[in-house]
């Protein structure tokens, strides 16, 4: 990662916390009035340091002044453990994504218990919905990657640390049990496997629908009465996309739902994000 690429993927959360932009306007045009919005007495030192000086170690201490996101310390975290991240998870369509998304959760003031998030990758949409108001008992990650658990648990690291509240594993989504699913961990740094856990999801998340090969068989393992969240998209170009739907009528004649709460679609830069959220 460069320097000071965080700030480019920062500039995405800026509807969460406006000052992020004030931030990389202070340090890529030395912006006075943007300065003036930003400082402290806390960073006062640490931004002169990262404007005069391009001192990385003052970046992250400045961004922890202005945003409390748990992004903040998991990017530091990456950087100095010369940790490779696939860049992809700050892009501005994922997060645009994750940010809709928590956005009608929040609106349609639900609860949504136990979480499962399948294809959950690094386990960044867990972060925001953690550091939302949505009301959360825990959330367990899928992904069949088994490099996706260690990034997922440093971007959770304060759920992960609270008795698993959030836990990665790595799983075929296919292979799980949607009514009462139960689960061990190998842990490398103890090497020892832990105890047998059993979770019974409330909520089944999936903002990867365009990546599942067999979606129909996938969606049949849901039990009825389940909450569901899911996205897609109509990125039919890429060769991983093996699910895209054409509009958002087409994805919801194929995810159907006794109440559906919410369906509609986001238009991005590339493509169309499709989503629907509702009972099974």
């Amino acid at each position: 990662m460069q320097q000071f690429e965080l700030l480019d993927r920062f500039e995405i959360l800026q509807p969460l916390n406006p000052k992020i932009a004030d931030l990389r306007r202070s340090y890529f045009d030395k912006d006075l009035s943007s300065i003036f919005r930003i400082i402290t007495d806390e960073n006062k030192s640490d931004l002169r340091k990262l404007i005069m000086e391009n001192n990385v170690w003052s970046l992250w201490r400045v961004l922890s002044t202005i945003t409390k996101t748990q992004f903040v310390p998991a990017f530091k975290n990456f950087y100095a453990n010369k940790i490779e991240v696939d860049h992809d998870c700050f892009s501005r369509g994922q997060l645009q994504s994750k940010i809709w998304l928590v956005e009608k959760l929040n609106d349609l003031d639900l609860h949504l218990g136990t979480v499962f998030l399948c294809a959950g990758w690094y386990g960044t949409l867990a972060t925001m919905l953690f550091e939302s108001k949505i009301p959360i008992n825990k959330i367990r990650s899928f992904d069949i990657d088994e490099s996706c658990v260690k990034i997922a648990e440093i971007f959770n690291g304060p759920w992960v640390a609270d008795d698993w509240r959030f836990k990665a594993l790595t799983q075929n989504i296919m292979d799980i049990d949607y009514k009462e699913h139960m689960w061990e961990y190998w842990s490398e740094e103890n090497q020892r496997m832990s105890y047998p856990i059993t979770d019974r999801p409330d909520t089944i998340i999936n903002t990867s629908c365009e990546h599942i090969e067999d979606f129909d068989k996938w969606y049949a393992k849901i039990p009825a009465e389940k909450l569901v969240i899911l996205q897609t998209n109509n990125y039919f170009d890429l060769p991983l996309h093996i699910n895209c739907s054409k509009s958002v009528g087409d994805f919801s004649r194929s995810t159907p739902m006794s109440e559906v709460l919410f369906e509609g679609e986001l238009n991005l830069k590339k493509y169309t994000r499709f989503m629907k959220i509702g009972y099974k």
